[in-house]
């Protein structure tokens, strides 16, 4: 469903009270929502989270406030004003993140009001295209050295992020893809700093 996230990560939700999701929570206001990353492929590869915990309705200024998110995130919601809309959020109480193969946990809701959005992600599918396309050779030996794998004769990246980056490896051309990560030596927030650490993680599997 349509949502938009306020600043402290908590969902938006804008229902009517004819919405099958308003009489549910007028029953039992515990939830969940689930958002995936949108990208072709296997979608077991794609990364998604999913938030739980319940919904109250907003009020007055606490509304008002919370509207002006929900317009900006949704700006095709001309139904926002009308009467029979009501404005929920959702109290997080925990999350369940899930970053593709092999790649998944829990989070406290402490922990996620104190994260940050990773700032690779606007340079994801510009990274895995070009380290794909250009440097195939580069994820075989990466998985030999690093992953623990010295059979691999085939790897696909699907995935980075600050601190690493997933591969689908083979160790035949027709065999199953298995799952691996990989990790940078250090934190890296940009595409140039990313690109250092692929270097670096070449030179180290080299020597």
């Amino acid at each position: 469903m349509s949502h938009a996230v306020d600043a402290a990560g908590r969902p938006l939700l804008l229902l009517s009270d004819l919405a099958e999701h308003s009489r549910n929570l007028r029953t039992d206001p515990r939830a969940s929502l689930m958002a995936s990353e949108s990208g072709a492929g296997d979608p077991l590869a794609l990364a998604r989270v999913t938030v739980v915990g319940t919904v109250g309705e907003l009020l007055g200024d606490e509304r008002a406030a919370a509207l002006e998110v929900y317009r900006a995130a949704q700006p095709g919601a001309f139904y926002a004003g009308f009467g029979d809309f009501r404005l929920y959020r959702l109290e997080v109480a925990s999350v369940r993140y899930v970053g593709g193969f092999g790649r998944m946990s829990w989070v406290t809701a402490d922990e996620y009001a104190a994260a940050e959005p990773d700032p690779l992600r606007p340079h994801t599918r510009r990274i895995v295209d070009h380290m794909n396309e250009d440097h195939a050779d580069s994820l075989v030996l990466f998985c030999r050295v690093f992953g623990g794998r010295p059979d691999t004769v085939q790897a696909r990246m699907v995935g980075v992020d600050r601190y690493g980056f997933a591969v689908l490896a083979r160790d035949t051309p027709d065999g199953d893809e298995t799952a691996v990560r990989l990790t940078f030596d250090s934190r890296t927030d940009t595409p140039e700093a990313a690109r250092a650490a692929m270097v670096a993680l070449v030179r180290r599997a080299r020597s």
